[in-house]
Formats: C-alpha cells, structure tokens, sequence
C-alpha cells in the first residue's frame, strides 16, 4: 500500500472539509447544529405518532438520520463529483479515480463528525451496548465500499447529463420520507409493507448499521440485497470507468 498516496488523499479530503466552514462562527459544528435540532423536534412528534416510548423511537431515529446524511451525501454528491474538480481533471493533477476516493473520504468524516449525535442520544436513553454492536462496523464499510463505485457511475453520468443532479436531488427527499426513519417498520404491518420494504435498498443499507446498534438481527434478506448490489456495483463502475473514463475531460 502506498502511505505516501494514502496520506495525500486524507489532507486533501480534510482541507476540503474544513474549508467548506471557513469564515463562519461555529465551523464544522453546523454539522452537528441541524440534525440535533431535527432530532428533537421530530422524536418528540412521532413517538407519538408511532406511538413507541422515545427510549425505542429516538435512537431508531436517530441513527437512521445520520446514516441518512452518509447514504444521500453519497447519492447525491456523486452526481457532481468531477464537474466540482474540473480544475484537477484538466490539469492532469488528479486522476479520476483519485478524485472518487477524496470525495469519499470528504464525505466520511462528515459522518464522523456526526457520530458524536450518536453518542450523546445513547447516553440520554441509557441505550445497551454488546458485542454484537461491532457487526454495524461492517455494515458501515460496505456502504463506503458502495459510495466509492457509486460516485464513479453518476460521476460519469452526471459529468455528462448536469440534469441528473436535479434528478436525483428530487428522488432523494421522496426516498427519505419512504424510507423507515422517521417512522419504523414496526409500526405498520401487512403484506404490502413487507414488499415495499423488500423493494427499497436504502433501507437494506440503513438495516446492516442500525440493527447491531438497536440489538436487533439482520435480515438474510438484506445481506443478499447489499451484497447483490455491491457486487453489482462495482462490475457496472469498472465497465464505465473502462469505456468513459477518456471522455469526462470533454465533458466537464
């Protein structure tokens, strides 16, 4: 492995996260300003429209929120990914896969910055912690492994169709809401929701984390459905990455 490389990733990655707060009064802080705020505010609303004591509701919640942020910052973030470093890309500074793996990074510690919400709501709630909790670990490294050739494929796309960032954007704040995290699973039954469900592969990725955290199992279900999917993904980036990569100078 190439250290030298590696470390150059991470500054670069951690220079465009602090930047990004640059000249503002609380800096890297706002991160954690917005979804304490919505956390508040909608656990103490939908324990009630769930009708699920706040010990269960708000860390459910809770975790679903931040995963969320990793997850759309991911989906949504790959759309624009080397039209934001055309500099680079044209320079011949970075290359493509490069460039991926910064943005990456960038969007990881955002997450991490996060975690921190994570911590203080299991402190409040007195939430149990096993060994078992460890098993979110590896649910989190898939879903990075997947932001990784997610990026390279709406990277591609989105470098030459710009209207796929809007596109996604849209479908985005639908998936949210569609997705059981303000709302849990739990508290609908039938046969209808359980295909729903079934059909959704954000909730198949938020499953892998959530459920060591909550003590709950994983579903064989979703391990086929990430797996599948992450297999899949990265086969589709290596072809596209193969056949575009020489284009997207043109394109951005």
């Amino acid at each position: 492995m190439d250290w030298n490389r590696w470390h150059r990733w991470l500054y670069v990655a951690w220079f465009n996260f602090v930047v990004t707060y640059r000249k503002t009064t609380l800096g890297p802080f706002w991160l954690l300003a917005g979804p304490s705020i919505f956390i508040f505010i909608i656990g103490g609303i939908f324990k009630r429209v769930n009708d699920v004591p706040a010990e269960i509701f708000v860390p459910h919640l809770a975790i679903g929120v931040i995963l969320w942020t990793l997850l759309g910052g991911f989906v949504t973030k790959s759309t624009t990914v080397y039209p934001r470093n055309r500099a680079q890309i044209l320079q011949g500074s970075m290359t493509l896969i490069e460039i991926t793996v910064v943005d990456v990074i960038s969007i990881f510690l955002q997450f991490i910055h996060q975690v921190l919400i994570l911590v203080v709501v299991f402190a409040i709630y007195g939430f149990p912690f096993s060994w078992y909790a460890l098993v979110s670990l590896l649910g989190l490294a898939i879903i990075v492994a997947n932001g990784f050739w997610l990026s390279i494929v709406f990277g591609i796309v989105g470098a030459r169709y710009r209207d796929l960032h809007q596109m996604i954007s849209a479908i985005m704040r639908v998936a949210f809401l569609a997705t059981p995290i303000i709302w849990m699973a739990t508290s609908t039954r039938g046969q209808m929701l359980g295909i729903y469900l079934l059909l959704n592969p954000f909730y198949h990725f938020l499953e892998i984390v959530r459920a060591p955290l909550l003590g709950m199992p994983i579903s064989m279900t979703s391990w086929i459905v990430v797996l599948t999917i992450t297999v899949g993904g990265f086969f589709l980036a290596n072809e596209m990455h193969r056949r575009f990569a020489r284009l997207v100078p043109l394109w951005v």
